[in-house]
């Protein structure tokens, strides 16, 4: 009976493989005698139809930095099977750790497909992280009212955005600098809300950042001692970062 089920489930995986990236001709023995290989056409070659467009909506801002785009979106789809239970943006982010694998991108080009991976990267992590997000949202409702007690409330807590991402940038098409220093730039994605926003931080808001999420939510008494001890960060420079990072979205305070 153990033999029957695996053959049965491997001949499940091979059919759903097959059907997947449309290689109709592999399942021809698996099929029905009432079924026929014209109804299999049509239903695989609507489902790749239906991928090939959101990819295409979905990787809209590489269409003017890769001439091939539309060939290599084709390559991917009949290649690599869509995931069990895709969320509709794994596979864009899988397209863009392909993308790179199969050809050799500009610098230009690689952080067009970190924002595209970034973005549904960090909107999978809210749909998978909602509590902590709407309770996230909750918290910044009280920022303005919190604020005022920076200066004196040292047991005020101290929360990080839940929804984050960490990612380099090794050109100068995002940032505003006129060359990218070599190791590339470090940028966060977080969600505001509904949407997904960048920041890019400097060096002493980035280790504000990486110590909150050590301790979070962190008192501001003992952030402080952190981020004095490993980054020379002084009182008022905190305050000013935190106050900063409260605007962006980045932090909260209960």
């Amino acid at each position: 009976m153990s033999a029957v089920r695996t053959d049965y489930a491997d001949q499940l995986r091979h059919i759903a493989h097959s059907l997947a990236v449309g290689k109709n001709d592999q399942v021809t023995n698996d099929i029905s005698e009432r079924d026929t290989l014209e109804k299999v056409y049509l239903f695989t070659s609507g489902n790749l139809e239906k991928r090939f467009d959101k990819l295409m909506d979905e990787a809209e801002l590489l269409e003017d930095k890769l001439e091939n785009l539309e060939d290599l979106i084709v390559k991917y789809v009949r290649e690599q099977p869509l995931q069990a239970y895709d969320t509709g943006t794994s596979d864009v982010a899988n397209f863009m750790k392909w993308l790179g694998q199969q050809i050799d991108l500009t610098p230009e080009q690689r952080d067009l497909t970190v924002v595209l991976r970034s973005r549904t990267v960090t909107e999978e992590v809210g749909r998978r992280n909602r509590m902590a997000h709407v309770r996230f949202q909750e918290l910044r409702s009280l920022v303005e009212e919190l604020a005022a007690e920076l200066g004196i409330n040292q047991s005020l807590r101290i929360r990080l955005n839940p929804v984050r991402l960490w990612a380099v940038f090794e050109s100068t098409l995002f940032l505003e600098e006129e060359e990218a220093p070599t190791g590339g730039v470090e940028v966060l994605f977080y969600a505001l809300g509904n949407e997904v926003r960048t920041a890019v931080l400097e060096p002493e808001a980035r280790a504000v950042m990486r110590t909150l999420s050590e301790c979070e939510p962190c008192p501001l008494e003992e952030l402080h001692e952190r981020v004095d001890l490993t980054a020379g960060v002084a009182k008022d420079e905190l305050q000013e970062i935190l106050l900063d990072s409260a605007d962006a979205g980045l932090i909260a305070f209960s």
